[in-house]
């Protein structure tokens, strides 16, 4: 039977509200999470997760995504046990075989590094969490965003906070040693300090990567020795963190301006668990986060999000929990703009980003909003000193609580 012009109409009617409808209720947007759950920096990839899932769960239960009819997010977490080689299978089973439609992660630069190649190959948009890496956003690509800092933004944190104390009281450092771990983050972070020092007139006395898998820092600490520096600056992630911090309270290495650490172990709660709290005092430490915030600006989400931290993981909100959380929030606001689930106009609305409130700032940054290269130029971190058991901030001044003082130059291990 042949239909009638009106029953044509109609039915092109019906079909484009049946599509309509069915963009309307979209279920849910998947959310590809790359993490070293396993391995060597595990602690703080289940750190991550915790923020993540915290987040998807109380965007869910406000009611999802409101322009895509309260879509739910599903977060399907992969293990990249620490490894690139993993890390690259896993992005690409998650993009090929997962279908996810935006992904996240994964901590480690040698493993984001690569991660972020097969996703801008296959043209999915990755919300960068915590890795470092300057290159990372520095190569043209349209699919990467890192929101939190890139490691010469630490870098300079360190160099500016060295510049503070030496103003406040007259004294600093002259001389200063560089250990770190050999891979993408620590050789980034020791570049910039190299380059950022001697512009301040600097003299960099020791400068080593430590080769992967070493059980013993005893041949490189009595180097740092024989250097004589005022400062030693490293850039370890938590097992060789473990081992340094311990080894250097057994050679009584004096520092008279301290260690200062480009974040990574040091940031890490299982870090001073493990150790005795008498071994990090006064240690000074690139934190992504504010780690005293519930002291100085307990605001109701602080203080949810440290409780659920609590529950999860036995200790409280922290750099690595709060970054996780940040970013579902920024792919929610771009999910929101983008009013879909498709790949392109994520990224399109993720590159137009500019959040200025709400819980995607909970890192402390007053602005998210990405340059060219997918890079958040308002990131920030705070320097953070141990004083008498806790982790105060000392940097910038004005984020300092009202009772902290930084102790500088430190005491010798003689009068600890």
């Amino acid at each position: 039977m042949q239909r009638t012009a009106w029953g044509r109409a109609a039915a092109a009617v019906l079909t484009l509200g049946l599509t309509a409808a069915a963009a309307q209720a979209q279920t849910a947007v998947k959310i590809g999470c790359l993490l070293p759950l396993t391995g060597g920096s595990a602690s703080v990839g289940n750190q991550l997760r915790v923020g993540i899932a915290a987040a998807a769960e109380q965007i869910n239960k406000a009611g999802g995504i409101k322009s895509m009819g309260g879509a739910t997010l599903n977060v399907l977490f992969a293990d990249s046990q620490s490894k690139a080689d993993v890390g690259v299978s896993e992005t690409e089973r998650l993009i090929k075989s997962e279908n996810v439609s935006v992904m996240c992660g994964a901590f480690n630069s040698a493993v984001t590094f690569p991660s972020t190649e097969v996703a801008e190959r296959n043209k999915t948009p990755w919300i960068v969490a915590s890795a470092v890496k300057d290159e990372i956003t520095e190569r043209n690509f349209k699919y990467t965003f890192r929101p939190n800092n890139k490691a010469s933004f630490d870098s300079r944190e360190v160099i500016d906070g060295l510049a503070l104390l030496k103003k406040e009281t007259g004294k600093g450092p002259s001389r200063i040693a560089l250990f770190y771990e050999g891979s993408d983050w620590g050789r980034s972070f020791a570049a910039s300090i190299k380059k950022l020092g001697t512009q301040q007139n600097y003299e960099v006395v020791f400068d080593e990567a430590a080769p992967p898998h070493q059980t013993d820092f005893t041949s490189q600490l009595l180097k740092i020795r024989g250097s004589k520096p005022d400062a030693l600056i490293v850039a370890f992630y938590t097992p060789d963190q473990l081992l340094l911090t311990k080894q250097l309270a057994e050679q009584r290495l004096e520092l008279p301006y301290g260690l200062w650490s480009g974040g990574g172990g040091t940031e890490d709660p299982s870090f001073y668990k493990a150790v005795d709290p008498k071994l990090v005092a006064y240690y000074f430490v690139q934190e992504d986060y504010q780690i005293d915030i519930l002291e100085v600006n307990p605001q109701p989400a602080y203080v949810e999000l440290d409780k659920k931290t609590q529950a999860a993981l036995g200790h409280g909100l922290n750099a690595y929990v709060a970054q996780g959380f940040s970013n579902v929030y920024v792919i929610a606001d771009a999910l929101e703009r983008a009013k879909s689930a498709d790949r392109d106009k994520i990224r399109d609305a993720l590159a137009a980003t500019d959040i200025t409130s709400g819980p995607a700032l909970i890192t402390g940054y007053q602005r998210i909003k990405f340059d060219e290269q997918g890079q958040n130029t308002h990131a920030h971190g705070v320097i953070s000193e141990n004083i008498a058991g806790k982790r105060r901030t000392v940097w910038p001044a004005e984020s300092r609580a009202k009772d902290t003082k930084p102790v500088w130059p430190v005491p010798a291990w003689s009068k600890r």
